[in-house]
Order: C-alpha cells, then sequence, then structure tokens
C-alpha cells in the first residue's frame, strides 16, 4: 500500500492488567511494523510514567515475553491508571496525531482509557468507550447479542451478595446450565481464570480461581465442540479461522506457546455453517457497536450449531494471535494491517 502522509503515533503498552505481557509483545511487532512503513512513533507505558514517551523502547521490549502464565500484578495494577494523563499531557508537546492502543485488558479494553481520551479529544485506534464496556462485560454482551438473534449458551451469572455461597451456587448450577461447565471472570480475557469444571466436586476449585480476580463471574454450559475466530476489519468480514489445540482447552498457556495449537485458515466448514457463523459475527459486531477492528469467538458443536463466546475490541497482535493470521489469509502482511487499523482511526479517514 503506497501511503504519502506519515503520522506520528504514540503507542500505548503494557499496562495496569493480568494481560500486560501479551500487551507487550503485541506491541513489539507492532512497532516495528510503525516503523517501516514509515511513520513516527513513540512508546508510553501507564506502568512506568517515569519514562517519558521514547522512540528508543528498549526499556519496555528488552526483557517482555509471554511466560506459561498470565503476571501477578499487586497494586501496581490500579496505581497504572493514575498516570494515563500523566502520558496523555505529552501527546500534543510531541505532535502526536493518534494513539495506538496497544492495551490488552483492565482498564485499557474496558471503556476506561477510551474514556479518558473521548474526553481529551484524542484520536485513537479500535472501539470507543461504550463498545468496549459492554464487550469487555462477557455477561452484558451475551445479553446484548442474543437479543440480536446471535446463539449463546446457557449461563449463570454470580455476583455479590452470595459470590463465594458454593451450596448454593452447586445447586443452581446443577440445574442450569448443569455440568460440565466452564467457570470465567466476567471481565478477563486471554482464558484467565477460565475452569472447565466435568464434576460438582471441582466446582469449588473452579469458583475459587475465577474469584482470585474480584468482581462477578460467569458459570456458562460446556459448548463441546471447535473453538473458532471470526476477525472484522472495518466492518469487513476476514476468513473464519478454526484453532485446534494440541492439548487440553485454548487456555492462556496454549494461546501464547508456539507450536501447541493448529491453525487452519480459511476454517474447512461448508458453506452453510460459514455463512451463519460470518452472520452471526457481523450481528454481535453491530450490536456492541465496535468499530475499526476486532475478533468475534464462537463454539462450533459437531452437529454445525455455532454459540457466540465474546467480542475481542483489542485483540492481540503477537506472532501467534488470530487476527494478523486471517488478515494474511487474505493477502494482508502485518505492516499493511496495523497501516490500515491508523488510517481507519484517524479522524476523517476511511479506507
Amino acid at each position: 500500500m503506497s501511503i504519502e502522509k506519515k503520522i506520528n503515533v504514540m503507542l500505548i503498552v503494557g499496562g495496569d492488567s493480568t494481560e500486560r505481557d501479551v500487551s507487550l509483545d503485541s506491541c513489539k511487532s507492532i512497532y516495528q511494523a510503525i516503523r517501516d512503513l514509515g511513520h513516527q512513533v513513540v512508546v508510553a507505558d501507564p506502568l512506568h510514567p517515569e519514562v517519558r514517551p521514547t522512540e528508543d523502547p528498549a526499556a519496555f521490549f528488552n526483557d517482555a515475553r509471554i511466560n506459561s502464565e498470565p503476571p501477578e500484578l499487586g497494586p501496581e495494577r490500579y496505581i497504572a491508571r493514575k498516570n494515563f494523563m500523566t502520558i496523555l499531557n505529552e501527546f500534543e508537546i510531541l505532535g502526536c496525531d493518534i494513539v495506538f492502543n496497544g492495551l490488552h485488558g483492565g482498564a485499557g479494553e474496558d471503556g476506561t482509557f477510551q474514556a479518558v481520551l473521548d474526553y481529551l479529544g484524542i484520536p485513537y485506534t479500535g472501539s470507543g468507550a461504550s463498545a468496549s464496556m459492554l464487550a469487555m462485560n462477557k455477561q452484558l454482551s451475551k445479553r446484548i447479542v442474543s437479543h440480536n438473534n446471535v446463539p449463546v449458551a446457557k449461563q449463570l451469572f454470580v455476583e455479590p451478595p452470595g459470590h463465594n455461597n458454593i451450596p448454593d451456587i452447586e445447586n443452581r448450577v446443577m440445574k442450569t446450565p448443569s455440568l460440565p461447565a466452564v467457570v470465567k471472570p466476567n471481565q478477563e480475557g486471554s482464558s484467565v481464570g477460565v475452569t472447565i469444571v466435568h464434576t460438582k466436586e471441582q466446582l469449588a476449585k473452579a469458583i475459587e480461581e475465577a474469584s482470585r480476580f474480584g468482581g462477578p463471574y460467569l458459570i456458562e454450559e460446556f459448548i463441546d465442540g471447535l473453538e473458532v475466530t471470526a476477525a472484522r476489519l472495518d466492518g469487513v468480514e476476514l476468513p473464519l479461522l478454526e484453532i485446534r489445540p494440541k492439548d487440553g482447552f485454548y487456555d492462556y498457556r496454549n494461546k501464547y506457546t508456539s507450536g501447541a495449537c493448529d491453525y487452519i485458515v480459511p476454517a474447512p466448514f461448508d458453506e452453510k455453517v460459514t455463512d451463519a457463523i460470518l452472520r452471526s459475527a457481523g450481528a454481535a459486531y453491530k450490536a456492541l457497536g465496535c468499530k475499526g477492528y476486532a475478533r468475534v469467538d464462537f463454539r462450533l458443536t459437531p452437529e454445525g450449531d455455532h454459540y457466540f463466546l465474546e467480542v475481542n475490541t483489542l485483540p492481540g497482535m503477537t506472532s501467534n494471535s488470530l487476527v494478523p493470521k486471517a488478515a494474511k489469509a487474505v493477502g494482508i502482511e502485518f505492516p499493511e494491517l496495523i497501516d490500515r487499523i491508523l488510517h481507519l482511526s484517524l479522524p476523517n479517514q476511511r479506507l
């Protein structure tokens, strides 16, 4: 793609969530792509406001790696949120045109950061505050998409009071959604805190794991079948992608361990199944008000029925990530993907 105007980008990396490592790994690739495109880029991390936005982000990226488990964050998880304004004060001083939001999870993806950017009038990549908040809230997003004829699994939403009343929850689970079931935090990504429960005896431990991250959690009917994702770029469909973990399910370890999964794109489904999933992906994207780019995840049964899992408004951009794989399948290499995302997000511009 031939681009005449060079863009001055502020890339926000790392942040305060359990997906911090994913963000840093993604942003290494995003940073290099922006540089290769000839655009200017400075990098900033809300967790390290002592480092001014810099063109030489070695301090952030040199030791960045995704480990087999998500990082454990203490009080700094919330301290980082106070630093957004410190970083954004530099936006105009440095003559930046746009924020590339490379954060994942937490305040970077749940609408908090987006609302701050909207208030300051700063253009940024990805969906707006409302769509980000709705998509990050699994229970709320499922309720909305189900009203738009997108199939969802049976679920039990648990919040205080009674958050850890295990006997009561066990009784409710045995009725709806029944076992096996999936227990997950309501507002975490990358399968953090997710457990598949096959017996009543496993439920308490799974609830304890989901509760570690604070806030409500979901207990959903387990849909036995395939993991499928539908990426969209400015609302345009990219090919369906099927994920085949070589062991277990598509958890945090399998997501970010090279060689742990096979990825098939385009997914080898018949036309009827493919069209049905793509229609549901489009309906979910539209119902939540997403824009720019996003990824919509589903489970597909052996009978060909699909069920909505979630929308990722800031999908990963690591070497194992799904949106770059889907884009490459239609000839969009990674630098072009990043360039499209930037131009889609600039004021008054659409490709």
